[in-house]
């Protein structure tokens, strides 16, 4: 395909896109006609809240579901697909936010796995060619920039260079249009621009990349084109020349949504309630990784103050998790002393530390926040189910906790169907909403908060930032791991920099600034605590 230098290179035809589209569950519509398209060489950027029918359309557009009326269109021809395959040989790719690659395999094995260069074969039997392997993935990884070391195993490899083998491996399969999800969600903002430089790249060279997001500064920076998804209807589509922030944000919600990414905490604020007291503190905590034998986490020490928020900053892998999970008890501390409101709670167990007071939001709200199996009301009373005031004898007040269940969900705006549906009807963004009515409902002293927002809309995004911020100006205290810089600067009183399981450096939450946190997360410039 020859290469597209410019923008007005453009062809206006149809690359991949949907005509009237619908896909029903039951009586529910997920996409209720939803038509747009995306041209060649062209970078058209998705966006909705949770709910509105993004990942059902992008399944549909996959192979992975078919609709039940109107069509997938590809070169201006509608198609029907009955599995994945038959889209990728049609040269459609995805990217998924959860990403693919089998851990145990070596990065080399996981890019040919299922496609794999064939030396010599005898009957069902054969070798693979792994020299031609390795120089069709060096000659694909050229045009990232980035070397990748193809024997290491996926699972100790970053997510950025696992990021990078997922689109390695759809381009070797001749995908030459790629629906990214939700890409940037664990990158570090130096690799977020290595990442669109490398996107700017394939398009350029006529690949067609639909890119999903809830950022729409990143989808103002990167994309050509936007269509907004609301409530299972295309409701906008604009050249992204003729629209900014706002505009967006007004599509999405149907009014403009408050800018979470403006916000900041002034500790001098008159609703603050900082005190110099500690309610947590780590003393040279060290840990084991999960997933390697060497240390996760190398004699960490810091404080969070009744009252404050602290951010926890860093490159995805480098002991966020191992820090968390020491915390709330899920991860054995190899020595070091981890101290609440004074109490050592170092080898106490989960239970413990939750009936001591300690709150938790997850970062797998999907495996380790929810029950899938169980109900709306069941999630969101969990804890308080074996309270003496929800009981009678042993058996529960059906009344007492529908109420208590009712208040919690609209206490944080969660859309439900009926209390008895399972918790796995509601869309993600909602799931996360329930998770925090439950955890802040108890007030706990701790809040321990991995991802907050991951997934989440920007209706539930100022939902749950409030609620911190409610929480924190009522005395609470919070340790906050995301992802998303600007919600750390949003919120943070201080955020804390992890780079290789060690603090590296200590800023101001009100005054520091992206470029400022994203070299020391990549440890870039001078690093002091």
């Amino acid at each position: 395909m020859p290469a597209l230098n410019t923008q007005n290179d453009i062809q206006l035809s149809t690359r991949l896109g949907a005509r009237a589209v619908y896909k029903y569950y039951g009586e529910v519509a997920s996409n209720r006609g939803i038509s747009f398209d995306a041209r060649l060489g062209e970078i058209h950027a998705i966006v909705g809240e949770n709910g509105a029918g993004k990942s059902t359309l992008m399944r549909i557009l996959q192979g992975l579901e078919k609709p039940d009326q109107g069509s997938v269109v590809v070169d201006d021809k509608d198609v029907s697909f009955n599995r994945p395959q038959q889209a990728l040989n049609l040269g459609i790719g995805m990217v998924h936010q959860e990403f693919m690659l089998a851990p145990e395999l070596t990065l080399l094995e996981n890019l040919v796995l299922g496609d794999e260069p064939v030396l010599r074969a005898w009957g069902p039997f054969s070798v693979i060619d792994w020299d031609e392997a390795r120089r069709s993935g060096d000659a694909l990884a050229k045009d990232t920039g980035v070397p990748i070391d193809w024997d290491s195993l996926s699972e100790t490899a970053s997510v950025h260079i696992q990021q990078l083998v997922e689109i390695i491996r759809l381009l070797r399969r001749g995908a030459n249009i790629l629906i990214l999800d939700e890409p940037t969600a664990v990158l570090a903002p130096p690799q977020v621009e290595d990442l669109f430089a490398l996107l700017r790249k394939l398009r350029d060279k006529g690949t067609t990349i639909i890119f999903i997001s809830h950022k729409i500064k990143e989808v103002i920076a990167l994309a050509d084109r936007v269509t907004v998804l609301r409530r299972g209807e295309d409701t906008f589509t604009a050249e992204i020349k003729d629209v900014d922030v706002a505009t967006i944000a007004h599509h999405i919600v149907g009014g403009i949504a408050e800018d979470t990414t403006s916000q900041s905490i002034n500790l001098a604020s008159k609703d603050a309630k900082l005190t110099e007291q500690n309610c947590l503190r780590l003393e040279n905590v060290c840990a084991i990784s999960s997933t390697a034998k060497s240390r996760a986490l190398q004699n960490i020490g810091f404080s969070i103050r009744k009252g404050e928020i602290v951010g926890i900053a860093g490159v995805a892998g480098n002991g966020q998790d191992e820090l968390i999970e020491c915390l709330v008890g899920l991860h054995r501390v190899q020595s070091g002393r981890i101290i609440l409101d004074d109490v050592d709670i170092t080898h106490k167990s989960n239970a413990e530390r939750r009936a001591s007071g300690i709150g938790f939001i997850s970062p797998d709200r999907a495996n380790e926040g929810l029950a899938k199996l169980a109900s709306v009301e069941e999630n969101v009373i969990a804890g308080s189910h074996r309270d003496p005031t929800a009981l009678i004898g042993p058996f529960r007040k059906l009344s007492y906790t529908k109420q208590m269940a009712t208040k919690r969900l609209d206490a944080l705006g969660v859309i439900y169907g009926d209390l008895t549906d399972p918790v796995s009807s509601l869309s993600g963004g909602n799931q996360q909403r329930l998770v925090f009515a439950r955890e802040i409902s108890g007030v706990p002293k701790l809040l321990l908060v991995a991802q907050p927002t991951r997934g989440v809309d920007l209706n539930g995004i100022t939902a749950i930032h409030k609620t911190l911020r409610a929480y924190r100006a009522g005395g609470g205290s919070v340790l906050l791991l995301s992802e998303e810089l600007d919600e750390l600067l949003a919120l943070s009183d201080r955020i804390l920099v992890i780079v290789d399981g060690r603090i590296v450096g200590e800023r101001d939450g009100t005054k520091a600034n992206i470029t400022e946190i994203g070299a020391l997360m990549v440890m870039q410039g001078e690093v002091h605590a």
